[in-house]
């Protein structure tokens, strides 16, 4: 089985937003550079800024001119500030790196508004998965769209289609794992954890392990994926035959009587002959059996399957190119 190649992404909110991504891409959070941290400080001169200016403050003031250039001099609250991109390759790969990133950096461009959208793409070579960072800037026809670019769920597919066909499918990647739901998701989860413990991997030492946990808990496809564990299958839809479907009584079934002595609905008025529920007391003891049977609720078929396996591709993206002639994807 071949390895996949990831493709996540992000909407960021709030004031100073794009400094702060900017500074983690840039590797000018020096906290970030400690023993107990995730990035090795030794090989931070390895990364790469493969397109954008070369510090934090001027990637942050390079979003403002764009935005000011667009007439947009205020933003909304909890508006989408900027969209991050993260492509990520395996452990130990023997892809070209370079030719990789530069066809992801590609497609986010023509994907997400042009090569002017991009405020900054950096290839991060001092963690243990090699991966990029794009940054981009939600800018479309003058107006900030960040909700519109990401989309649903059926965007996010397409996305994610789309990228495995013009990128990642070209350099002989699988595509990525769909996220699991119900128990296939839970023993992925407990398989990831459990062979981080049986491997001793310092990942648990570090101080951002409550947090890791957290991610592979919500979606742990993607590390089994990277620590070659096979994906749990969720369980195939219940089948019922058109006997089962006919006979059901439906979920109304299941479904309390109303309290004994108060009727389901009102009689239309100037209606004379409409039966009425009578009971033994004022307080409603008993109904007669016929008007009880009237008011019994009516048995519908059902044809919907209750543990149905909802599958939502966390790639929620969906479009374009099938051709392999581009120009020149794990999340921390």
């Amino acid at each position: 089985m071949s390895a996949p190649g990831f493709f996540r992404i992000k909407k960021l909110t709030g004031s100073g937003i794009v400094l702060t991504a900017s500074r983690h891409n840039k590797r000018a959070i020096q906290a970030e550079h400690g023993a107990g941290g995730h990035i090795d400080a030794a090989r931070i001169s390895l990364n790469t800024a493969l397109h954008g200016p070369e510090t934090p403050q001027a990637v942050a003031q390079r979003a403002k001119e764009l935005k000011v250039a667009a007439g947009i001099t205020g933003d909304r609250k909890r508006a989408v500030m900027a969209l991050e991109l993260v492509f990520s390759l395996p452990p130990k790969t023997s892809i070209d790196l370079a030719a990789y990133f530069r066809d992801c950096l590609s497609w986010a461009a023509r994907t997400f508004g042009g090569i002017d959208n991009v405020l900054s793409a950096d290839i991060h070579l001092d963690e243990s998965a090699p991966h990029m960072h794009v940054l981009l800037l939600p800018l479309v026809g003058g107006r900030m769209k960040g909700s519109d670019l990401v989309g649903n769920r059926q965007r996010l597919q397409f996305l994610h289609t789309d990228f495995h066909s013009a990128v990642a499918g070209c350099y002989g990647l699988a595509k990525a794992p769909a996220r699991l739901q119900g128990q296939a998701k839970e023993k992925t989860a407990l398989a990831v954890v459990s062979t981080l413990r049986t491997t001793k991997d310092r990942v648990q030492e570090s101080a951002l392990w409550p947090i890791l946990r957290d991610f592979i808990d919500r979606d742990p496809a993607p590390f089994a994926e990277l620590l070659g564990i096979e994906v749990a299958t969720p369980n195939p839809p219940k089948r019922r035959s058109m006997a089962e479907i006919f006979t059901s009584k439906g979920k109304g079934s299941n479904m309390p009587e109303k309290p004994i002595g108060f009727s389901t609905k009102q009689s239309p008025i100037g209606a004379q002959d409409t039966p009425k529920a009578e009971t033994l007391s004022c307080v409603g003891v008993a109904r007669k059996p016929a008007i009880a049977a009237l008011l019994k609720p009516t048995a519908i078929a059902s044809t919907q399957d209750d543990d149905r396996v909802v599958d939502r591709t966390d790639a929620e993206f969906t479009e374009w190119h099938d051709d392999c002639q581009s120009e020149p994807g794990a999340l921390q």
